[in-house]
């Protein structure tokens, strides 16, 4: 009996150092090849949006990279569970991305301006458990001549 609640305590030990070192929380950083991405309107908003201008025929590369925030220390790029950019494909054409090697942690997309006008384009991600959303919120003008 008296090892069994020795055995006990040890695992009771070891099971609250594994939650220790269990992430506190997780996310997604979003930047921008192409355009200067503004600040977010409203960190705390349901679905932060940021805004970017664009002219016709320009792309604009974006990216979601996963962020895992372990408890007492920084941030740290995580693989996502799932990540997927919505456009408006009237907007938009889909370029092919540069070859090259493939960051697990990012989720990428570029995108060439098709028209003027203003559009929005939505990141839907999951990591560890936590659903993020963000819309980047495009206008695109005539190109200057």
């Amino acid at each position: 009996m008296f090892n069994l609640k020795r055995f006990s305590g040890v695992l009771a030990a070891v099971l609250m150092t594994a939650g220790i070192a269990h992430a506190s929380g997780a996310g997604f950083t979003l930047s921008a090849v192409g355009a200067t991405l503004g600040k977010v309107e409203d960190e705390n908003a349901e679905i932060p949006k940021y805004r970017v201008k664009l002219e016709v025929g320009q792309t604009l590369t974006l990216a979601a990279q996963g962020q895992v925030i372990p408890r007492g220390q920084p941030a740290q790029p995580g693989e996502p569970d799932a990540a997927a950019w919505l456009f408006d494909d009237t907007a938009f054409t889909l370029e092919p991305l540069e070859k090259g090697k493939a960051d697990k942690t990012k989720s990428v997309i570029a995108l060439k301006a098709a028209k003027a006008g203003q559009t929005r384009v939505r990141f839907v991600g999951n990591i560890l458990g936590y659903e993020r959303k963000f819309d980047v919120m495009v206008e695109v003008v005539a190109a200057k001549k």
